[in-house]
């Protein structure tokens, strides 16, 4: 029995080894011929299909040498028998996925033109298949994304299951951040193809579901990105809003409005109409998701405007910002174009309704807080940024003052232009508040945030004797008349060359209350130094000062020397020296005397007179840079100075 066993089985090897000689025989012969004579080659494949039906290298060489000829009609009806029979080959999905690469990229057309010849059915199962041999999300996601584009009817199948499988994903993953990598594909490659493609049999629940993911994600991405094209991305979420739309039975703008103000204009309307819709015939949801959209994407654009490291036109790289006016005197708003002007007040005035939406409706109010915790808002610093300049339109100075003193403990992962804007804030709402040395110690914290210019330290008079110039281009400004009080925001230059106008009138109007009812030296010294900045727009102040110390017949004030040159004022105070008699005291650089003598009294003297030479002398110095260091300087004298209540 042994030998007979053996025996069959070295029988059926040599039969084998037979039919493999012979199938790479005629392999041969169909290969000497392929240059030569196709019909020959393509005689010799035939006979061995016939032969050897079962051998994968017999077809697999039929068609390649139906490729090398382009015969293209061919080589899609041998690779559909190919696949139909032999569809675990790594030869035949190493050919495949050429297939389906050429049809992504338009590489080879070669390829695919025979993809396209592939009956439908076959392509499906082919892209399917090469999806599910995929471990990487992103290229599972991309092959059937590829699908759906190609046969839109498998959307509701595996387009829906994709979509899930990213949520699910990104949920099992733990993303800390909306703009994760499956959030990403859900949002920009996979939704915009499942909007396109017809009914897809989901509830209008998942596309409220989807709607929300896209918003945050868009919200976000304005948030960390640095790429130029924030644009595109508001582009992009309003194309998928208005797809979903009519999934979810919204109401159509009869005007397909896309303009910002255009789009609010319709929410507002259909807002309007909803308040007194008893027979709910308007869809809430459309009002609520496109109203979080509009407030999303005008106050977003609104603060890139502002600030420079998001502008992508800016013919400078200075920001901005919008800041109350206080005084209509106290500053030259900055210059704007009137093209800047009209999307400063649009995008500020279709948030500002969008925000008034949200909050005027109970349940509106609840959902959009509901979801503003659940995207952490709050982490949005643009956002932020932006409902603080709202909420001092509206006068809500208590409001503004809560979300300051909350984004001020986060200031160790702010950049410092964001810092900047929220000193700013603090300082213009404390002194709103009428918080006056709470808004002084914020502009001594804000100081060293600000470094002057190359230009300021070398030009800018501390006495102007002219009349100031006029813009030549419009200032701007944003007036809220509704309130009984006519509340203006002001456009300035972040820069501490304009803030320190802004400065100025609150250390004055803060040490205006302190010498008006205190005897003290110090105070009105340092109302003499504030009061030198743009001349003569203070000299009342510096007038009243001089009348007091006149009354009081004596002045000693150690940081003259260094910090008071303004012409005028020099003149006032040589004037009360040496016609009025008055008592004043300079520091001078000469060592202190100790023993006072007629020869002593009289070098003190001529110090006097030598020291208001030399500031007559200085009188040309930059303003600001003379303030700058001054606050920095003088901070403790100043403070100790604004504590007091009495001498």
């Amino acid at each position: 029995m042994t030998k007979s066993l053996y025996g069959t089985i070295n029988t059926l090897r040599i039969i084998k080894m037979n039919s493999i000689a012979e199938e790479a025989w005629f392999l041969r012969e169909s290969k000497k011929h392929n240059l030569l004579d196709i019909y020959q080659a393509r005689s010799w494949l035939l006979t061995a299909k016939c032969m050897f039906p079962l051998n994968f290298e017999v077809q697999m060489q039929e068609y390649e040498l139906e490729l090398s000829n382009r015969n293209l009609e061919e080589c899609a009806k041998v690779l559909n028998e190919i696949f139909r029979d032999f569809v675990s080959e790594t030869k035949l999905w190493e050919e495949i996925e050429l297939l389906i690469h050429s049809v992504e990229t338009s590489s080879d057309n070669i390829r695919a033109e025979i993809f396209g010849k592939l009956p439908s059915l076959t392509q499906q199962r082919m892209i399917i298949s090469s999806a599910e041999r995929r471990v990487n999300i992103t290229q599972y996601c991309r092959l059937i994304v590829l699908l759906m584009k190609k046969f839109p009817e498998t959307t509701s199948k595996y387009g829906i299951l994709l979509a899930e499988k990213l949520v699910e994903t990104e949920k099992r993953d733990s993303e800390l951040t909306p703009v994760n990598h499956c959030r990403k594909l859900l949002v920009r490659e996979v939704l915009p193809v499942i909007c396109r493609n017809g009914d897809v049999g989901v509830s209008h629940r998942h596309f409220y579901k989807w709607l929300q993911k896209s918003t945050e994600f868009y919200a976000v991405y304005f948030t960390n990105s640095t790429d130029c094209d924030r644009n595109v991305s508001w582009s992009e979420l309003e194309e998928l809003r208005s797809a979903m739309a009519g999934y979810c039975n919204w109401a159509a703008d009869p005007n397909k409005g896309t303009l910002l103000v255009d789009r609010s204009s319709f929410i507002k309307e259909l807002f309007r109409r909803s308040r007194t819709d008893i027979e709910d015939t308007i869809n809430r949801k459309q009002i609520f998701y496109t109203t979080i959209i509009l407030l999303m994407e005008s106050s977003s654009k609104h603060m890139q405007l502002l600030e420079s490291q998001i502008r992508t036109d800016s013919e400078e790289s200075l920001p901005y910002i919008l800041i109350e006016c206080l005084d209509p005197d106290m500053s030259t708003s900055a210059e704007s174009s009137v093209k800047q002007s009209q999307e400063l007040r649009e995008t500020f005035h279709v948030a500002k309704d969008a925000w008034l939406i949200l909050h005027s409706n109970e349940t509106f109010e609840k959902d959009f807080h509901h979801l503003a915790r659940r995207w952490k808002c709050e982490k949005w610093f643009w956002l932020q940024l932006f409902l603080i300049e709202l909420q001092t339109y509206e006068g809500n100075y208590k409001a503004v003052m809560t979300r300051l003193i909350t984004l001020q403990q986060k200031t160790d992962i702010m950049s410092n232009s964001t810092i900047q804007r929220l000193f700013t804030h603090l300082v213009s709402t404390c002194f709103a508040l009428g918080q006056l040395n709470e808004s002084c110690s914020y502009i001594f914290r804000s100081v060293p945030l600000f470094p002057l210019s190359s230009k300021t330290r070398k030009s800018g008079l501390v006495t102007n004797l002219l009349h100031p110039t006029k813009n030549v281009h419009p200032s701007f400004e944003l007036t809220n008349p509704t309130k009984p009080v006519q509340r203006k925001l002001r456009l300035e230059k972040l820069t501490f060359e304009k803030l320190i106008s802004f400065w100025v009138q609150i250390f004055l109007s803060n040490l205006r209350t302190k010498f008006e009812f205190v005897d003290n030296d110090l105070i009105l010294g340092h109302a003499l130094v504030f009061s030198q900045h743009d001349w003569p727009k203070w000299k009342e102040d510096a007038y009243s000062v001089l009348r007091k110390i006149e009354q009081k017949g004596l002045f000693n004030f150690s940081p003259f020397c260094k910090y008071i040159i303004n012409m005028p004022i020099l003149e006032e105070i040589a004037y009360l020296k040496k016609e009025k008699g008055c008592k004043i005291s300079l520091e001078t650089n000469l060592p202190t005397r100790v023993h006072v003598t007629r020869g002593a009294n009289r070098e003190v003297e001529d110090d006097f007179w030598n020291s208001i030479k030399r500031n007559v002398q200085r009188s040309c110095e930059s303003v600001d840079s003379l303030l700058r260091e001054y606050l920095i300087s003088c901070q403790d004298s100043l403070t100790t100075c604004l504590s007091s209540t009495e001498q």
